[in-house]
């Protein structure tokens, strides 16, 4: 797995260890796959060094070791990544959204641009909240979230979701007039 897939495959993977874990595994310390994801994440570095670019450089870095900051970079509403691994090929996805609705151990996530995955938190599903680990009870509908995981045989497994801070302003709606106001 290399680029954007090993990022994901990496973090989705590291998601239920503390972020020291998780940077570690970014830095290249636990595997030769994620090692090899990161060269070009070093390499675009030491360019920006040597462009007379110190602080750039110094910001690239940190983003190398960051797992959720590279995952962030991936940008993008949702998407899947297929790669080939010692075992056969492998399918992971993600999709950023609305949750639209909860039912049992499905959660509905809807993107911006009207896809609606179903995403089905498993046993080892972690959610995430302002850095956290917290309980999937917590989930809600109209929340902000991050869904990513393995797609096995056309099922959406949650491996991890992260819940989005509430935007600032975005209170309870306003109140309606009581009948005769």
């Amino acid at each position: 797995a290399t680029g954007e897939a090993a990022q994901l495959n990496a973090l989705l993977n590291s998601a239920s260890s503390p972020s020291s874990a998780a940077t570690a595994t970014f830095a290249g310390a636990s595997s030769a796959a994620t090692a090899g994801a990161n060269q070009p994440c070093v390499a675009r570095a030491v360019r920006l060094r040597a462009a007379g670019h110190p602080f750039a450089a110094r910001y690239a870095l940190r983003l190398c070791r960051n797992a959720l900051a590279r995952v962030r970079l991936l940008g993008g509403i949702h998407g899947q990544f297929t790669f080939k691994t010692e075992s056969g090929y492998k399918t992971l996805a993600y999709e950023r959204g609305v949750i639209e609705s909860i039912s049992g151990s499905d959660v509905t996530v809807q993107a911006v641009d009207g896809t609606t995955w179903t995403w089905v938190l498993v046993g080892n599903t972690v959610v995430r909240q302002d850095g956290q680990q917290v309980a999937s009870s917590v989930l809600a509908d109209g929340q902000q979230v991050f869904a990513g995981g393995p797609v096995v045989s056309g099922i959406y497994d949650a491996r991890l979701i992260l819940i989005r801070p509430a935007a600032s302003g975005s209170s309870a709606p306003p109140s309606t007039p009581a009948a005769g106001s």
